[in-house]
């Protein structure tokens, strides 16, 4: 078995003050990076690889020898009377970064410290500001650090004196902390190199910056695993590929004497292309993902059976050798689920039943392959980040870390193995034909790479990679030799994955924007470096400014009259945005027309005019600088990249397009009145674009007169477009209400966001226009989205299933994954539309066989906070020719869940009793449902409650259950209403 330990650290924090802005390479030095080696030293036979990244080399070379300070350090070492408001409000709202429940509650200190604070929010920051003593914060700078060491440090002297301690610290009490730490640093490096030289681990590393190397080879690969990606212009610099390859084999050496012969690429991203790359650098092998392997055999994916053993265990568990001309590496592919069972599932059980049940899915891969009759030893390779499943383990995971040695330790028919031991055992192994371009997760690099702000980040690292080229490749430009290096850096750094990793809707950290602003001072860093001035592009966020909050949320269509008069009744349904003059900007919209009135508190501001910037999402040219009536050029970025501009002045509303260069007048269009009351504008939706349609997500900046402030102050305001009355309604369900308990008995989690009504339907429809079919949600409770999705859904997850041919029992009559519910015998779905926040889907189901695919096609989810509603416009190509009044549908909503069950698509699990993150009240059965509320009329010939509660409970794995071992859901018919 090959264990890969990969402490990945992406990214470089330091900035122009020389002070890491991010404390995570510290803090999981002293938790982390040198306990995990430590601890298998007690294990002699077992053996293990760690990845060590050129960036985290780099960083902790700094911290150990150079004195370097991440900012949690030094506001930690400012001595409280000293503390400004900014900096004690960064303490209150940066230093409980840790997980609650094993890190902070440990220390009672540290925890009521928490609870006297309360919420992250404003408010609460506000209050806490004025309740913490100086005690407080001095107890809080030291919590936070001393709680991010192992235990295993903080049972030793000096920190054990510390915890027991526990309050009241003193100034020179935090000294010993940070004195501690930098200790521990020093000592990681060299734990590392005895214990390879010793022969117990293997030290293996990552192209320098931790890059997608393969789209720094060529970013057109993208489009091999995913088409329809939306692609940059091409990005191609393989000599930038080879040098992220032989610095990290120079740090490596450097390190450890010796040259690293084990490759993790960033994020396991390979390609066939790569492969004379990594051979010519010294590489013999790298490792990657199943997803990969899958693709390269052809067999688009690897099966499991209910106990998740793969069934294909001869092809997945070998390493392979992959060609190229004269070049061959060696490649080795993770096993996923394994992998993720330690990283995410074994926290939340015992230790010794989680190491048991690793040792038993091994023992069931033994036995696969025994009956596969294959021809061994065959190598199981489990790999994953090596620091950031722990905090989420009790006691930082030595129970479970332990149980596991000693088990790998026991036992008679697992083998701990580094690759590079393995192949000297075992040389000959299959080839590959081609490996297919992918990472460790996903036969594509769609997490990086294929979406319109993942395409602008490239862009704009393309346009600083040809800047420098200038330099360094066709030598138009000199400059020293120092400078030309120190910029090559900057833009290595900037090459990383982590930067992009963050860009688009499928990662959300929650302080994206600071990662977009790190990003973008990095390519400054090129310019600076050069002695060149950054280009004003470089000031435009990739990641759009978060949308203003109205003071009102615009309400139904409205007539207004657009005159100058801005009566206070035909602007009622309008939102409402004040700043703090008191000016104020108002939206609404009719069938036709976008209008909008501006009362400013001294109508002279609006006399060098007025500009009205909009995005719309189908454009494919923007612009994000100000428009000049005198043609200057302009960098003064306005809030956003509009694609549109209306600008009003002396009486004549003139209209205009974005361009790469600026904007190009088109014509008049709409009106401006400027009256007593202030301005109105009324701008045809004709103008904006014809493919323009409901739940499209517009941008609005309003700036008046030159230089002048923008409104809305705070970020662009966002319309997303309702139905306007084109929709003809087939069907109208009322849910009885306060049914959003599943077969009767579910009970909601208790986490406060989980507020009652939030799964409770009150009513279903269904539509249709002329080129969408639309089902629309109305809840009982306020639809909110505490953890940000793009899509403004971050609770709930809507099913909607279309059987176009009821009674005729073609389709699937099992819904998706983890729902445990089907339809009733002779029906069966042809289309299943899933609604969530972050991965929302269509799915088609065979009509003979009820195989399940993808449909690669986009649809819209509008939420509508102030209506409690949500509108999923499906496009009708989705459902081929048909009368929608003629099909049956079944809806339902679940708990959306980003870490759910192995098998169960994104849904939340539902257990015997309810906790912070589970429903409660399920039978003792695995095929009890997931569903919430089933949308079904109240003089339905059954109940909602019957429906899911109607099935046999059985304790075998629910792969082993058939459709009628399911709840079974009958459809809604719009004939039987």
């Amino acid at each position: 078995m090959n264990l890969v330990w990969h402490q990945h650290q992406p990214l470089y924090y330091k900035n122009a003050d020389g002070i890491y802005t991010r404390p995570w390479v510290r803090v999981h030095a002293t938790k982390d990076y040198y306990d995990m080696a430590a601890l298998v030293k007690d294990y002699p036979n077992v053996h293990l690889t760690i990845n060590l990244t050129p960036v985290l080399l780099r960083q902790l070379e700094d911290f150990s020898q150079n004195g370097a300070k991440d900012l949690y350090w030094a506001y930690a070492e400012i001595p409280v009377e000293a503390l400004t408001i900014e900096q004690k409000t960064f303490l209150l709202t940066r230093f409980f970064d840790a997980n609650r429940d094993n890190i902070v509650a440990r220390f009672p200190r540290y925890l009521a410290l928490l609870e006297k604070r309360g919420g992250a929010d404003s408010e609460s920051i506000a209050k806490a500001l004025q309740s913490f003593t100086d005690q407080d914060f001095r107890d809080l700078q030291v919590w936070f650090n001393l709680a991010w060491f192992d235990p295993m440090f903080l049972e030793e002297e000096p920190l054990k004196t510390l915890v027991t301690k526990g309050e009241g610290f003193s100034e020179e009490d935090k000294q010993i902390v940070f004195d501690e730490a930098r200790k521990i640093i020093q000592e990681i490096l060299p734990l590392h190199k005895e214990m390879q030289d010793n022969g117990q681990i293997q030290v293996i590393t990552t192209p320098y910056a931790h890059p997608i190397l393969p789209l720094i080879y060529n970013s057109d690969l993208a489009a091999v695993g995913n088409p329809q990606a939306d692609l940059p212009a091409r990005f191609s610099w393989p000599n930038d590929a080879i040098t992220h390859l032989q610095k990290s084999v120079d740090i490596y050496q450097v390190n450890f004497g010796q040259p690293p012969e084990g490759l993790w690429p960033g994020e396991g991203s390979v390609a066939q292309e790569i492969i004379p790359l990594v051979s010519k650098a010294g590489y013999a092998w790298m490792a990657t993902g199943e997803p990969v392997l899958a693709q390269s055999l052809g067999i688009g994916s690897f099966t499991r059976n209910s106990q998740e053993t793969v069934q294909q265990a001869d092809d997945l568990y070998r390493p392979y050798y992959v060609t190229q001309g004269d070049h061959r590496v060696a490649v080795v592919f993770r096993d996923g689920t394994l992998s993720d069972k330690i990283g995410f599932e074994y926290s939340q059980r015992d230790a010794e039943t989680a190491a048991s049940d690793l040792m038993q899915r091994l023992e069931n891969i033994r036995l696969r392959l025994k009956e596969e009759g294959a021809q061994g030893p065959h190598l199981v390779s489990i790999i994953l980040d090596g620091e950031n499943a722990w905090e989420y383990y009790p006691n930082d995971g030595k129970a479970f870390l332990n149980a596991m040695y000693r088990n790998f330790s026991e036992s008679q028919t697992v083998k701990t193995i580094t690759p590079t031991e393995y192949l000297a055992l075992f040389p000959e192994q299959r080839e590959l034909e081609q490996l297919f371009p992918g990472a460790w997760f996903s036969p594509n690099y769609d997490t990086w790479i294929g979406e319109a702000e993942e395409r602008t980040a490239w862009e704009y690292l393309g346009k600083v990679r040809e800047h420098l080229a200038k330099y360094d490749l066709t030598q138009k430009r000199t400059t020293t030799p120092e400078k030309l290096a120190l910029a090559q850096d900057f833009m290595y750094l900037a090459e990383g994955s982590d930067w992009f990793w963050w860009y688009g809707s499928d990662q959300d950290s929650g302080q994206d924007e600071y990662f977009d602003l790190g990003f973008r001072a990095l390519l400054k860093g090129v310019y600076e470096s050069l002695g060149d001035e950054p280009p004003a592009f470089l000031d435009v966020p990739v990641i759009p400014l978060r949308p203003a909050a109205p003071e009102q949320p615009m309400g139904e269509p409205m007539a207004v009259v657009a005159d100058g008069l801005i009566g206070e009744a035909e602007w009622s349904n309008a939102a409402v945005y004040t700043d703090s003059q008191s000016n104020l900007l108002k939206i609404g919209l009719d069938s036709q027309n976008l209008q909008l009135a501006l009362q400013v508190s001294d109508l002279a501001i609006l006399s060098g005019g007025v500009g009205i910037y909009l995005s719309t999402p189908k454009a494919t040219v923007r612009y994000p600088f100000a428009y000049r009536p005198d043609n200057a050029a302009a960098d003064d970025f306005v809030g956003l990249s509009a694609s549109h501009l209306f600008f009003w002045k002396d009486a004549k509303l003139s209209a205009f397009l974005a361009s790469e260069d600026g904007w190009v007048e088109n014509g008049t269009a709409g009106a401006g009145y400027l009256g007593a009351d202030g301005l109105e504008i009324q701008i045809p939706l004709s103008t904006l674009g014809e493919s323009l349609e409901a739940g499209d997500d517009v941008r609005l900046v309003v700036v008046a007169g030159e230089g002048a402030a923008a409104f809305p102050a705070e970020g662009p305001a966002q319309i997303i477009l309702p139905e306007l009355g084109a929709t003809q309604e087939i069907m109208a369900v009322e849910d009885p209400a306060g049914d959003d308990h599943g077969p009767e008995t579910y009970t909601y989690p208790t986490d406060a966001v989980f507020v009652p009504g939030t799964f409770d339907i009150e009513t279903f429809n269904v539509g249709y226009d002329d080129n969408s079919v639309v089902f629309t949600f109305r809840m009982a409770a306020p639809i909110t989205n505490p953890w940000g999705s793009t899509a403004n859904l971050s609770l709930q997850t809507f099913d909607v299933y279309v059987d176009i041919d009821p009674g005729a029992g073609s389709g699937s009559r099992l819904l998706l994954g983890g729902r445990n519910a089907a339809l009733q015998a002779g029906d069966g779905w042809d289309v299943a539309i899933w609604a969530e926040g972050w991965y929302p889907e269509i799915f088609t189901a065979d009509a003979t066989s009820g195989e399940i695919k993808s449909f690669n096609l986009d649809y819209k989810i509008i939420v509508s906070p102030e209506k409690n509603t949500v509108s999923l416009r499906v496009p009708k190509e989705v459902f081929g020719d048909g009368d929608p009044a003629e099909w049956g549908y079944a809806a339902m909503v679940l708990s959306q869940d980003g870490f759910p069950s192995t098998g169960v698509l994104r849904v939340r699990d539902v257990a015997a009793e309810n906790s912070q993150w589970k429903w409660g009240g399920a039978p003792e059965a695995t095929n009890a449902t997931r569903i919430i509320d089933l949308v079904w009329p109240a003089d339905g010939a059954q109940t909602q409650e019957e429906m899911l509660s109607g099935f046999a409970a059985s304790s075998l794995p629910i792969g082993d259950l058939a459709a009628d071992d399911l709840a079974q859901i009958e459809l809604l018919r719009v004939n039987s209403e």
